[in-house]
């Protein structure tokens, strides 16, 4: 049986999506669930989750209740948090649209990409557009929260998880369905020049103990160090730049294991 290869820079879909459909009755972990409420409650306004996947941010803060859109490049996944959205009876406004092409009908007091989601964008002119979009979403005074981070084959050695040492988790029992699913991730090529990496992941679908599919999802992904970071955020014109270090309201140093960017809309833009 042949491999299925999917471009995670067209979304995580099939199997991919499903395990994020799978993953989500674990819930986000409280520290980070508080954070983005906080600074939504503060922006205030309607927040956009930019690269949403199946709703783990969204669920939680509707229950909090906030007013949460959300956008995604992928129908897959995007189904699946519709699923999710009859079972706990709620109404998210969900977009189907690649954050890199955002063009939606209103503006945000926030808008957050989690999880490193932003770093798909593999080419950095892009990345430049789409933070322009993302000032252009925002509401006069709004604040764009990007997590950000440098992968550990930059900071560990370009070995950690390769081919030959693989991450393997344990088998996923599906949600709603038949079968279990084995995901195993491995590092596939890291430019230090270019500051990309490109990384897969292999799903298993096992159904009465046999596979019976398997796909190998391609991920790109592009890094940025602080102060360059910094730089495309006021090339483009965001202001009151800040850093956040392990989702406190701390900023962010060396010893941080998260680090997520903020930046505002002026005020009379």
């Amino acid at each position: 049986m042949a491999d299925e290869i999917y471009d995670m820079e067209q979304g995580w879909n099939s199997l991919a999506a499903e395990m994020m459909y799978i993953c989500m009755p674990g819930g986000l972990p409280a520290v980070e669930l508080a954070f983005y409420e906080r600074r939504i409650r503060a922006n205030g306004g309607i927040a956009l989750d930019q690269a949403c996947g199946t709703g783990r941010h969204i669920f939680p803060l509707l229950a909090q209740g906030l007013e949460i859109h959300g956008a995604d490049i992928s129908a897959d996944a995007l189904s699946f948090a519709k699923r999710e959205a009859e079972a706990q009876n709620v109404n998210p406004v969900l977009y189907h649209q690649r954050m890199e092409e955002c063009d939606l009908p209103r503006h945000y007091g926030t808008i957050y990409v989690a999880n490193c989601t932003f770093q798909i964008i593999s080419q950095r002119q892009q990345a430049f557009s789409t933070l322009k979009r993302f000032w252009q979403h925002l509401a006069p005074g709004g604040q764009l929260l990007l997590e950000l981070a440098v992968p550990p084959e930059v900071t560990q050695g370009l070995t950690i998880h390769d081919g030959d040492h693989p991450i393997i988790w344990e088998p996923e029992p599906r949600r709603g369905a038949e079968g279990e699913i084995v995901t195993t991730l491995w590092t596939e090529s890291v430019d230090l020049f270019e500051q990309t990496l490109m990384s897969k992941r292999r799903y298993d679908l096992y159904i009465g103990g046999q596979v019976v599919r398997s796909e190998v999802h391609a991920h790109w992904m592009r890094w940025y160090y602080h102060y360059e970071m910094w730089m495309m955020l006021e090339q483009v014109g965001y202001e009151n730049l800040v850093t956040y270090g392990d989702y406190t309201d701390s900023p962010a140093t060396k010893e941080s294991q998260t680090v997520v960017y903020g930046g505002r809309r002026p005020l009379n833009s």
